[in-house]
């Protein structure tokens, strides 16, 4: 295996997921983050509103980074990896029920700035495009060895 991380990646990479989104998922969100707006958690209100309750469109970046987790997990495993933006555009609503798949593909790849930048596309079981945006993640730099006899 490369010791250069940027040579275990490349341009148009992707990884897919999908994910039903279930009543409990968004009520454990809805109380991690307490917010209980009645789109979410009331169901006559928000049926009358918008035809059934809507997932909180803050949870989408989650998705995000457990599709980004799964593409680049064990290939940038060391030196490791950390998010540093997440920028989602909500065009359509995910519904409680709905499964949706989550696409990232590696779009840019900048080895002298670390980076690697990937654009995320968030669809339902319909076809429908529900979010999209982009991520972009730094490449961490391996801690120098250290042999025992400079610790000495």
């Amino acid at each position: 295996m490369s010791t250069d991380p940027f040579a275990r990646v490349s341009l148009g990479d992707e990884r897919i997921i999908q994910k039903t989104i279930s009543e409990s998922d968004v009520y454990l969100y809805a109380g991690i983050v307490g917010d209980f707006h009645p789109n979410h958690v009331n169901a006559p209100y928000a049926e009358e509103k918008l035809g059934a309750r809507v997932v909180h469109g803050a949870l989408l970046p989650g998705f995000v980074s457990r599709c980004t987790v799964e593409l680049l997990g064990e290939r940038l495993s060391p030196p490791g990896y950390a998010a540093q933006s997440f920028s989602i555009k909500c065009v359509a609503p995910v519904f409680i029920g709905d499964t949706i798949s989550v696409r990232v593909r590696i779009t840019d790849l900048q080895p002298e700035r670390r980076k690697v930048i990937m654009e995320a596309e968030i669809s339902n079981q319909h076809g429908t495009l529900c979010a999209l945006g982009d991520t972009v993640v730094k490449v961490l730099r391996n801690k120098p060895e250290t042999s025992q006899r400079e610790i000495q």
